[in-house]
């Protein structure tokens, strides 16, 4: 495969909405062919990877993330397991023992205290990690994933904060991403993103709870003025001439631009 097409291939699996890489697979191998399956799952282990996707290992989920990948495994410091994946079914393979990396006495209270935090603060189906940062004995990496999924009604919708905290200089640096996409005869999608940066901070878990339960709070002004505020000026421009449009032989003398924004009718 050339390096052309496999770029193409990265970029579409890279834009793919939460919860819908199994069907963008059908349509890519559907378009490219069954010879472009390797080059196709290799970006969808990628986009897994960089999206921290919950996996199935054993019943439970484990979050993929550049924090516990080893070569081409992936391991769980809190079972202190490894194991391989199937990247398209999000299925976890060949468990075994892990020897290595395990969470120190801290970093399983945070485990803790981040479970009894989303327990009760989020629905839908949701995933937590606390991985050590390799090579950096002082920082820990903190990971929540939700995800809720309504294909039969044409909607997704998946938030992800990251965060990773130094224990010696107190600070909390990260990242809080949230995608709703629907797509019952149109395509609409919702994104937003806050970076996140707390210094002072004792206890992470804590610092965490406070910036998402602010972040939650500014989206709910947010649609409540688009909704009360945008769409209303919206419905209201539209209609201002108070007069039926003439969808007939007038509608190609309608300057829609210039004419609705001066209360103009159509000329016939």
């Amino acid at each position: 495969m050339s390096s052309a097409f496999e770029s193409i291939i990265s970029q579409i699996v890279s834009d793919t909405p939460s919860g819908e890489v199994k069907e963008v697979y059908q349509d890519l191998i559907t378009i490219a062919g069954e010879n472009s399956k390797d080059v196709i799952i290799e970006a969808i282990e990628q986009y897994n990877v960089k999206n921290t996707i919950p996996v199935d290992v054993n019943g439970k989920n484990v979050i993929l993330s550049p924090y516990n990948k080893e070569g081409s495994k992936f391991f769980d410091p809190a079972q202190a397991i490894e194991f391989s994946v199937d990247h398209l079914n999000r299925k976890g393979l060949d468990v075994a023992p892990f020897q290595g990396s395990k969470l120190n006495e801290t970093q399983q209270e945070y485990l803790k205290e981040l479970n009894k935090y989303v327990e009760k603060d989020f629905t839908g189906q949701v995933s937590v990690a606390v991985y050590p940062v390799p090579q950096e004995e002082s920082k820990t990496a903190i990971i929540i994933v939700s995800t809720k999924y309504n294909p039969g009604n044409f909607w997704n919708g998946a938030w992800k904060s990251e965060y990773v905290y130094d224990s010696h200089l107190k600070q909390l640096k990260g990242f809080i991403d949230v995608q709703v996409h629907y797509y019952e005869d149109g395509n609409v999608g919702f994104k937003s993103k806050k970076d996140v940066e707390i210094t002072d901070s004792e206890s992470p878990i804590k610092s965490i709870q406070q910036v998402e339960t602010s972040f939650e709070n500014d989206l709910d002004v947010s649609f409540t003025e688009l909704n009360e505020k945008q769409f209303k000026q919206l419905r209201r421009r539209l209609p201002i001439t108070r007069s039926r449009v003439n969808w007939g032989k007038a509608i190609g003398n309608y300057r829609l631009g210039r004419d609705a924004a001066q209360g103009k009718p159509p000329q016939a």
